[in-house]
């Protein structure tokens, strides 16, 4: 009897202490600041003008050659 009374005991005391382990408290969470550099969107329409005249000088460059194949 005295072994059973030491292992519960034992075993009570064992799954009741993570229950008291450090207690519990909501966790600290910092707020997270986030610091963005404003961009200009006149920087990007000299990126995108050129781009479209890259564009227009491959499409008039491939269209001036399809004319003189042509033979009716």
């Amino acid at each position: 009897m005295k072994k059973v009374m030491t292992l519960a005991a034992a075993g009570m005391i064992a799954l009741s202490a993570p229950a008291f382990a450090g207690g519990f408290s909501d966790p600290i969470v910092e707020d997270v600041v986030v610091v963005e550099e404003a961009a200009s969107s006149i920087g990007n329409t000299g990126l995108a003008l050129l781009g479209l005249a890259l564009i227009a000088g491959i499409i008039i460059a491939s269209d001036s050659d399809d004319d003189d194949r042509i033979k009716r």
